[in-house]
Order: C-alpha cells, then structure tokens, then sequence
C-alpha cells in the first residue's frame, strides 16, 4: 500500500495577506481567457502569478520561481513549524441542493503506476506535462495537489476526519463567490494517526494525472543529478488531497463532445451502427431535458447526439457488455463507447482525425450554442460515469479517453506547497 505522511507545508501567511481565498486561484489547466488577469488584480500576491505566469518561452517560468522566492523572503509564504495534515471541508450549491466534500491534505510516496498503489485512469498529452516539468524545475516546489479517492469501504477515513474537523477551524474562506471553506492544521499524534489509517488505501486519480506523471519525471531528473534513489528525500513524496469514494460531495459530472468540421450526415452515420447501440429518436422537448435523461443514464455507455439544421435527436445506448480483454466497468462508460466505437465505425475516423475535430466542452448550454451558431456539426451529449466504474476500470489497468471525467468542483490551488529539497527528509513513521 501507499505511503502518507505529514509536512512541513509552505504556505501563506494570513497575518501578511488577509483572506487566504484573495490568493487562491483554481488549478492551472483551468484557467481561461481573462480569468487569470482578473485572479492577479484581486490580489497583488495571488497565486496564479506563479502557476500561471505571463510571457512566453522559458523566461515564464523564470519569472515564477523569481516571484516565489521573493514572497518567502518577504515573509509572505512561509513553512509550518511541525509536520502537518490540513483537514479540508468545502461547502458549495449544486442543481439547488447544498454539498459539503471533506478531504484531507498530505503528502503520498511518489510511486510507478505498476505498482499498483495509484491508479490512473485517463491518458495525458505531451505539452501539458513538458510546461508543468518546467515550471517544477524553476520553482522546486509542488504548487497544486494530486487529487486522489480513497475507497474507504468501511468509513474509517470519513470518520477520522470529521473527528479531526470538531471544533474552530484554523482558517475560513470563501471562494469562488457561494463557496465557502474551512480548513483544520492537525498535527502530533492525531496527524500520525491519520496518516496511518490512509496508507491502507489504493489511490485513484481523480485529477491531475498530467502533474503525477510530471512529478515522477521531476524526480527521476534528480535521482540522474546525484539526488538520493532511495530514502524519504521530499523528492520521493507529492502534495495529494484525497477524499473517500463514498464522500457525498465528492461530484463527478461529464464532459460532452462538440463536433466540427465537415457536415455529417447523422442518420447514415447512426445507420453505420446500429447493430451496435440501441438508438431512440428524441424530439425536442426530449433533447431540452437531457440533463434529466443523461443522469438517469449514470453508468451507462449512454450518450445523445444533436446535429445541426435537425429537430430533436438520438439516444444511444451501447449493446456492449465487456468481454475479449475489456472490462464490463470500461465498457460501460458513455465516453468509452463514443470515443471507441461510435466515432471509428459510425464516422469513420481515426484517432487523429478525431483529435482534430472533436472538442470538449463541460457546459451542455455551451455547446448547443456552438451548434445554433454554425461552428459546429454535432453536440455529442454524454452520460456521466461512476467513480466506481473508474475505479473498477483503472485497476485492471484500462485508461479511459481524455477528458471522461469531471470532478466538480475543482480543489483550489493555494492552500498549501510542498517545498522540494532531496536533502530535507519526509518524517513517516510507516
């Protein structure tokens, strides 16, 4: 199993910046537009200004490292005297209803995946990870966590960390606007003791397998530099918040699918397959509450297609079931029968081809105005899967298409660093 242990965090000082959320930003790939502009105007020492710096080419990630070592000069950031945990509860409204998710942060034993320890789920692209190698190397530090789901089957976890969440919380917050946080430093006894429960867990990624992989990549870097290969170097351990499946907050939502390019003739290219989807013609109204049919359609291979100059649409439904080296859990993800099945045989591209033409979007509303304004051919609306289902998939080792998870609401990037000296031991009792 893994290895969890407490640490000495670097983090913001909230007798020098006020309110710790002015300085949180949400995690870096997320970032769009004139949002980061907007994050470095609400507060001259928010964090997107390290994560996200201005300019181009290396001299970015010169001027992030540049910014972090002045902000711990000044006193800005500054390490937490003893090795700790930091019990995280987040409050937020969901279609109407009020969440609350409870995780915890620390620091996990950077391990291959073939160990079997951590469990990836989704596949990576090459530039995401060559700027986050970047960045890490400028900055030596580890600015936003992994963010990991324990299975938890018997509520040991959830348990320990309400017990860990009685009383004042050491910091409060609200962000975005409508979320509010609270977050508890445990150290001593109660921290071991956490730690130790969590290293019974196998970890799932929820988020964040572009920065796993960079972290292993980092550290292989500096074992190749003379850094020591074994040990409790900090370079051996990564910045993790993790929370347990059966959390009622833990929300995992779909991304859906917009296609562009050439027209496409949607029900020749449903005929192509229909012998391997069961596929109901939807009329408008039907389409105009997709959010309803697509839930009930949670953990199946279920997705609706809308193409342009139609009225209504299509549901379908793989017949698949598993089998011949696929697992029924893999199988019965809406993303893996769209990406799999639906666009080689019924739009008859290939992975390339579809790299080029498909694009995401989270917002349903977003993408049907892409079809109403003519940049688009087709909305492919998906049905969202199950953690269980990734869970289940990503232990026999199957990797889902990017972007089939969507793990809302984000874990804020700012709540705490782990700072990367190989000389500085991890202390873990494990």
């Amino acid at each position: 199993m893994g290895r969890i242990a407490p640490f000495r965090a670097l983090r913001f000082d909230v007798g020098r910046i006020g309110d710790p959320g002015a300085v949180w930003a949400p995690p870096y790939d997320v970032i769009k537009g004139d949002a980061a502009s907007e994050l470095r105007a609400r507060h001259p020492n928010n964090i997107v200004r390290i994560t996200n710096p201005e300019g181009d080419g290396p001299a970015r990630y010169v001027e992030a490292a540049e910014t972090l070592a002045a902000w711990t000069t000044q006193g800005i950031l500054a390490r937490d005297a003893e090795p700790s945990v930091y019990v995280h509860r987040h409050r937020f409204d969901f279609a109407g209803a009020p969440h609350v998710r409870t995780g915890v942060w620390a620091l996990t034993r950077l391990v291959p995946f073939d160990s079997g320890v951590v469990l990836p789920h989704e596949h990576t692209m090459r530039g995401p990870k060559a700027d986050r190698l970047a960045l890490m190397r400028a900055c030596r530090t580890q600015l936003s966590p992994i963010f990991f789901i324990c299975s938890d089957p018997n509520e040991r976890i959830r348990e320990a960390l309400a017990e860990c969440a009685d009383g004042i919380a050491t910091e409060t917050t609200e962000f975005p606007a409508g979320h509010s946080h609270e977050i508890w430093r445990v150290s001593g006894g109660a921290a071991a003791q956490l730690a130790s429960i969590l290293a019974d867990q196998i970890l799932l990624i929820a988020d964040g397998h572009h920065r796993y992989e960079t972290a292993l990549a980092y550290r292989e870097g500096l074992i190749g530099e003379g850094a020591p290969q074994l040990g409790d170097g900090a370079h051996h351990y990564l910045l993790a918040y993790i929370v347990p499946e059966g959390d009622p907050g833990l929300l995992l939502l779909p991304t859906h699918r917009i296609v562009t390019g050439a027209r496409v003739d949607w029900t020749e290219a449903i005929g192509r397959v229909e012998d391997r989807f069961q596929v109901r013609r939807l009329d408008e109204a039907e389409v105009d509450s997709s959010d309803v049919l697509l839930e009930e359609e949670r953990g199946h291979p279920s997705f609706i297609i809308v193409a342009a100059d139609e009225v209504g649409g299509w549901q379908l439904r793989s017949r698949h079931k598993g089998g011949d080296g696929i697992s029924e859990a893999y199988a019965g993800i809406a993303a893996v029968a769209f990406h799999d099945v639906f666009v080689p045989e019924a739009l008859g591209l290939s992975p390339d081809e579809a790299a080029e033409r498909v694009t995401y979007s989270r917002d349903p509303g977003e993408a049907m105005e892409r079809l109403r304004s003519g940049s688009a051919t087709g909305v492919v609306l998906l049905a969202p899967p199950s953690v269980a289902q990734i869970r289940e998939a990503a232990q026999v080792g199957e990797r889902t298409p990017t972007k089939t998870t969507f793990f809302w609401p984000k874990v804020p990037t700012g709540v705490a660093f782990h700072a990367i000296d190989p000389e500085e031991p991890v202390i873990s009792d494990q």
